[in-house]
């Protein structure tokens, strides 16, 4: 049968230069995706402990992705304003569209491109107890 479309391609993402944002690009990698909006308090009050949790993964092959649905310029205004490293991109659905009916939600999505984990609701992501849940969905 066909392979069923890679999570990140269902999400039609545009990174904040205009250009997509693929499965492809993202290929061998380990990948979190936190949906996120302007207007939520939760999502922006957990947004240092992802910049964190990037710095403690990404030299272990996690790519982290903050995935906003919101117009492109709201996006990039607060980016610009913020001093994070992980990546912004513009999603093309809506979170309903993916049975998101509250942000933060967040997903860790594996090298196959198959989603393993789901949280909704924000978290401190570089608790110990944390770092150790993205580190069990990293390949030996």
């Amino acid at each position: 049968g066909k392979k069923e479309e890679a999570f990140i391609d269902k999400l039609k993402l545009t990174k904040l230069d205009g250009t997509p944002l693929t499965s492809q690009a993202l290929e061998g990698k380990t990948v979190f995706v936190n949906f996120w909006a302007t207007w939520c308090g939760p999502c922006l009050k957990e947004m240092p402990s992802i910049e964190r949790a990037k710095k403690a993964l990404e030299a272990e092959g996690y790519v982290f992705l903050a995935v906003s649905s919101e117009e492109m310029e709201k996006i990039q205004t607060f980016e610009k304003r913020q001093n994070y490293s992980f990546t912004f991109a513009q999603s093309g659905l809506e979170p309903e569209a993916l049975n998101i009916y509250s942000l933060p939600a967040s997903y860790i999505i594996n090298t196959e491109g198959e989603e393993v984990f789901k949280h909704i609701g924000a978290k401190e992501w570089d608790s110990e107890e944390n770092l150790r849940v993205f580190k069990s969905y990293l390949k030996p």
